[in-house]
């Protein structure tokens, strides 16, 4: 079986998918049902926006229905739970006292599906180690699946940015997002290993890479290059391995730019000088989405204009203030950073809370390190929220549909990962 090539004493593909199977036999029939659905979804995924929102949301009601059926409140508790119910109810207060309510409240109201998802996997699909393997390698088919249908589109219709298979130029955040947890053990497992799994992960890392390169997205792929070389050093490492990971990956993201320069130039200098903290010209778009949200946030310091609300917002300020904030505002349909989007659309108290949120979900994860470090899914998780919240960077908006689609599903199987939680409330 092909599962061998990959299994390591640490993680035994063979003998956890078939656990993992016998385990699912033994639940009860929704339980089944629903953990297969699941399973389904690093596949959904590939299809479109609508079907990955209908599973992502259908967990996430069932789950709340099952907690009330059940009375089963025990891990609210929890602090990254507690901060995000938090901001939610104070993002519906910031809607309903802003300029646009009905608008503000639809965006914030249905952002709270996706905490719910990561409870979801935390306390009822994933808690159990197998059944978390299983998934992994749906993980491993959907990458390997999206990695193959971006090389047709480069054969085919090549261009800068890959939009296959969804006509959105977003396939780079699958491989970067959905697949980041797998992408961590892969190094993980890459470095550690003098052996054929050792090898086998280490190819399938060098595979993907490469297509991250292609697929023109410059945020994504540094999110998987460097939570993938995180990963690398944080479980067992072998320093010969290791420079020969770094080596290979180099030399195929270099054999990618010469083959294509109008990568390269990208990359490269385009890259360079659109570093908002670096170039603040007028002529920097990236820094002038920055800029509109500060801007906004100065204006309204406190409860911020609701969420979503700078869409609407940006293009009526005087981008001439304050005086002393160099460029010119670029007003698309969001500030394009989360901590920037939420000072500005949910004030300084919003931005406490969400960073509350974004820490306690880091320190859950790294908890799962701490409890089972041998595993190299729970030693490496806290690298997925450190990747996918790491400030300084390009988001998407943190209210959006599509973009939380892809992250939140990589937290909830890192946050999965803990298990501890339940000891806590004995």
């Amino acid at each position: 079986m092909i599962l061998k090539y990959i299994s390591t004493v640490e993680l035994n593909f063979c003998t956890s998918w078939a656990l993992g199977w016998d385990k699912i036999k033994s639940l009860n029939s929704f339980d089944k049902y629903m953990t297969i659905f699941w399973f389904l979804g690093p596949f959904i995924y590939l299809i479109e926006r609508d079907p990955a929102d209908i599973w992502l949301t259908s967990i996430s009601i069932i789950f709340l229905v099952r907690c009330i059926k059940l009375k089963d409140w025990k891990w609210t508790s929890q602090i990254w739970f507690k901060s995000a119910f938090a901001l939610w109810v104070f993002g519906l207060f910031s809607a309903i006292t802003g300029p646009d309510p009905l608008f503000s409240f639809q965006q914030g109201f249905v952002w709270f599906r996706f905490p719910l998802y990561v409870a979801a996997a935390q306390v009822w699909l994933a808690r159990d180690r197998d059944i978390r393997i299983v998934m992994l390698l749906s993980m491993l088919i959907g990458m390997l699946i999206m990695c193959f249908i971006l090389i047709a589109e480069t054969i085919i219709e090549p261009k800068m940015r890959l939009t296959w298979p969804y006509g959105d130029k977003v396939p780079g955040s699958y491989i970067a997002k959905v697949s980041l947890p797998l992408f961590c053990v892969l190094m993980a497992l890459a470095v550690s290993n003098k052996n054929r799994a050792g090898i086998v992960s280490g190819l399938i890392g060098f595979f993907s890479i490469s297509v991250s390169v292609l697929t023109g997205e410059r945020t994504n792929f540094l999110i998987r290059a460097c939570g993938g070389m995180l990963a690398s050093i944080l479980w067992k490492p072998k320093f010969i391995l290791f420079s020969t990971l770094v080596i290979v990956e180099v030399f195929a993201v270099t054999v990618v730019f010469f083959s294509r320069p109008d990568l390269n130039e990208r990359f490269m200098k385009e890259f360079i000088n659109h570093i908002p903290i670096l170039n603040t010209d007028n002529t920097n778009q990236h820094w002038g989405a920055w800029r509109g949200g500060i801007q906004q946030g100065l204006l309204t310091p406190i409860k911020g204009i609701g969420p979503s609300g700078t869409r609407n917002t940006c293009k009526n300020l005087n981008s001439n203030l304050p005086s002393w904030l160099p460029g010119k505002n670029y007003c698309g349909n969001h500030p394009h950073n989360f901590y920037i989007q939420l000072f500005s659309e949910t004030g300084i108290i919003g931005l406490f809370i969400g960073c509350i949120m974004f820490c306690s979900i880091i320190i859950t994860c790294f908890k799962a390190r701490l409890n089972n470090f041998e595993c190299p899914m729970a030693a490496t998780a806290f690298v997925v929220p450190v990747g996918l919240f790491f400030p300084i960077q390009q988001f998407g908006s943190f209210y959006a549909q599509w973009g939380n689609l892809f992250t939140w599903f990589a937290i909830a199987f890192a946050v999965s990962q803990y298990q501890g939680w339940r000891r806590e409330n004995l």
